[in-house]
């Protein structure tokens, strides 16, 4: 076959194929650097003698349903006009030290998003330390290309916890909200440590973030006071109605125990239904309601709070919103309802930073739906105890490759 032909078929853009051999199981091809020179790091001139050479074997993607090898003699250059010696030629299609091309890593990558590193071992003919290693190799690469790209652009952060081990353990995910795309999975939570994460940004780099989206967990908030000086803290909406739906949940249980044991089933059955939004209840769940507000007055005023709430953060008006969240606090007032009196405590302690979300509209609702991903690939497994690796499996389900 001639060797444009056969360069062709390899086609890997910097080098030049000058044979391809064919046994019942491979395709190798031999080839040769395209560019036979390199520049020299010292002086910046032309060095194309060669210092040394070494046959080496690089696995490539299979071609004609045969295992693919590319036999590359890689050389290494001396420079005539400084003296420098051992040049090593760099080039993209195999990176330093790697027995397999680019794209090859690529294709195991998209393969271990559906497999476990095993299962995609047994299929490549390679061992399970050679799968993983290659994948995080690749993955910890394209993770910190995107992240490049992110930060760039980047002006509000979101920061949301999950649990690697049920209510042990926590994890946090850094999102742009604005973008909706994932920073960073970080190990901890504290406020030590997301301080010393966040000063390896650079200076520039902190006082461009305009926006911190949050709960109310008091640390997150201290974190984004030291870090990042221009940042408006901004309260989640869904944490906010997560607090409310509590309280009233809190209170559910408080009326369900003064109950008959008829009607104690009736109260723990529409436990959920009491948390659902007032516009998606059917005809059925308003009847079962119905029925437990007739027991609890207390309740109907509960649920029509948590209703009152909820509509408030809807308004997209600023003021019109201020002046609502105001009304609700005269109406917890009047309820003479003591667990949404707290509620309303701690929404007061937090009110300029949900006035913030009035003004932006910033929400935790990208991190929320990572979360849910996030428990998808914690329970299908993949071997994933370690956060490092989770972060991986999820910037894989993310990356367009």
């Amino acid at each position: 076959m001639h060797n444009n032909l056969i360069t062709d078929l390899m086609d890997l853009p910097d080098l030049v194929a000058t044979d391809l051999i064919k046994t019942e199981e491979y395709l190798v091809f031999v080839a040769d650097y395209k560019i036979d020179h390199v520049k020299c790091p010292v002086c910046g001139k032309k060095a194309e003698k060669i210092h040394d050479r070494k046959t080496q074997m690089i696995q490539d993607t299979s071609l004609r349903d045969k295992k693919t090898v590319i036999r590359l003699e890689k050389k290494r250059y001396s420079c005539d006009h400084c003296g420098k010696r051992a040049i090593p030629k760099r080039i993209e299609s195999v990176t330093k030290y790697s027995r397999k091309t680019e794209r090859f890593k690529i294709h195991l990558l998209k393969q271990t998003d559906s497999r476990d590193y095993s299962r995609v071992a047994r299929e490549n003919d390679l061992s399970y330390t050679s799968i993983k290693n290659s994948v995080h190799s690749k993955l910890d690469t394209l993770i910190e290309e995107a992240q490049i790209a992110i930060l760039d652009e980047v002006e509000a952060i979101s920061i949301d916890e999950f649990a690697i081990k049920k209510k042990h353990k926590y994890a946090v995910a850094l999102t742009d909200p604005i973008n909706g795309k994932l920073i960073d999975i970080l190990s901890s939570r504290k406020k030590k440590d997301l301080i010393e994460y966040f000063n390896t940004w650079p200076k520039k780099l902190r006082e461009q973030i305009k926006y911190f989206s949050m709960d109310m967990w008091s640390p997150y908030k201290a974190v984004a006071k030291t870090v990042f000086p221009n940042a408006k803290i901004v309260v989640d909406k869904f944490h906010l109605v997560t607090a409310i739906n509590n309280a009233l949940d809190k209170l559910r249980i408080e009326e369900q125990d003064k109950q008959t044991a008829a009607n104690r089933k009736k109260f723990y059955k529409s436990r959920l239904t009491l948390l659902m939004a007032g516009e998606d209840l059917d005809e059925d769940s308003h009847q079962r309601l119905i029925e437990i507000f007739k027991l609890s007055p207390a309740l109907e005023k509960a649920w029509e709070l948590k209703e009152e709430f909820r509509d408030l953060l809807q308004i997209p008006d600023v003021k019109e919103s201020i002046q609502a969240l105001n009304n609700w606090y005269e109406n917890v007032s009047q309820s003479k309802l003591n667990l949404f009196y707290r509620a309303k405590g701690t929404v007061k302690r937090w009110e300029q930073h949900i006035i913030n979300y009035f003004k932006t509209r910033i929400t935790n609702g990208f991190a929320e739906g990572l979360n849910n991903k996030i428990k998808l690939i914690k329970r299908i497994g993949y071997g994933v105890p370690k956060v490092e690796n989770l972060k991986r499996r999820v910037f894989l389900s993310l990356l367009s490759i």
